[in-house]
């Protein structure tokens, strides 16, 4: 008899905490604009269920929580990253998890964000129906991603390796996720300056369903 085991993805210890602290000024404000960026859009009202969608080591539930008072949920398929999550966000109820087959029931959250994960998984396209599945009507969904050719630039100007991100297996342009989602689209924003998406490192586009 043999017996599968899915291998859990790698992610080295730390490994967002060096980007929002690191000593490069481009390569810190990047990264905390746009949790910043996030926050800003965030709705008011409070006692929401909100979910981060791949939450990484829960930077961002750790500044919303400071804002809204509501009831945070993460997932993220490395265990490491949660616990670090766990110890920014201990009142977070925190799940390992694939987000392409997330645990929860339908219409379950008021709010749903996906920073920066999409361009590392093969199946986007299920992850974006199961987010869409566990967002309320009425609900906001929050996904921001890399423009995949400009930091592949800065990082060849920075001097960073490998040039090319190598976990980054997609692509994709405001088009392309407004067309993914197919939801009506309630605010664009280029990140982090107002730049043409062309010349700007990521984009976030908040779509209400």
């Amino acid at each position: 008899m043999t017996r599968s085991r899915k291998k859990e993805i790698f992610m080295p210890e730390n490994h967002m905490e060096k980007l929002y602290r690191s000593a490069n000024p481009l390569v810190k404000y990047a990264h905390n604009n746009r949790l910043d960026s996030i926050v800003d859009k965030f709705p008011s009202h409070i006692n929401l269920k909100v979910l981060d969608a791949g939450c990484g080591e829960g930077h961002l539930i750790e500044r919303l929580k400071i804002k809204n008072k509501s009831t945070y949920y993460g997932i993220d398929i490395t265990g490491i990253a949660l616990q670090k999550a766990k110890a920014k966000a201990p009142e977070a109820i925190l799940t390992i998890g694939d987000i392409s087959n997330l645990p929860f029931e339908s219409e379950f959250f008021d709010v749903v964000i996906c920073t920066e994960v999409l361009e590392h998984i093969p199946n986007y396209e299920k992850a974006i129906g199961e987010m869409k599945r566990v967002l309320k009507k009425k609900g906001t969904l929050i996904i921001t991603f890399p423009n995949e050719i400009l930091w592949t630039i800065s990082r060849f100007l920075l001097g960073r390796h490998p040039v090319r991100v190598p976990d980054h297996v997609n692509f994709f342009t405001f088009t392309r996720i407004a067309r993914l989602v197919n939801l009506p689209v309630a605010a664009k924003r280029c990140l982090p300056f107002c730049f043409p998406f062309a010349i700007s490192l990521s984009g976030l586009i908040t779509f209400k369903k």
